[in-house]
């Protein structure tokens, strides 16, 4: 190796070692590497214990994915406490229900979009026409 190539990757190694003995104890000085130590371990030991927690968690929630509610009795029931709890039971599971119309990049949902009828037929028509236009290409059999 070059003098040069040589003095910069020690120049390199130096700042490493620098920048390390910056951010860690003095390593001298029993007291502050124990008590580093010592909060190294109770973060570590922490973050550990959230790991664990956040883990039972989902596996509790992947195996009883909706919480169960009581339901009434057909001698209880009315529409409008029927509906709620519908509603109750629903809204832990998120249903996704749109329409997207060939390959468009409009999403149609329930409540944001007003979906009309014609639309598809319209799709459906254009489809029809293109393809009548071209029977050589969309030869049916």
């Amino acid at each position: 190796m070059s003098e040069t190539q040589n003095s910069t990757s020690q120049k390199a190694m130096d700042e490493d070692n620098e920048a390390v003995s910056q951010t860690m104890p003095n390593t001298q000085d029993k007291t502050n590497t124990q008590d580093y130590e010592d909060e190294l371990t109770r973060v570590a030991l922490a973050l550990v214990e959230d790991v664990i927690n956040y883990a039972v968690k989902f596996l509790e929630d992947e195996q009883n994915p909706m919480k169960n509610i009581t339901w009434m009795t057909h001698g209880e029931f009315t529409v409008e406490q029927g509906r709620k709890q519908i509603d109750e039971y629903l809204s832990d599971a998120p249903i996704g229900v749109f329409f997207v119309g060939e390959e468009q990049e409009l999403v149609h949902r329930p409540g944001m979009v007003c979906f009309r009828e014609h639309w598809q037929k319209n799709l459906t028509d254009a489809k029809y026409d293109f393809m009548a236009a071209f029977p050589s290409i969309f030869d049916r059999v």
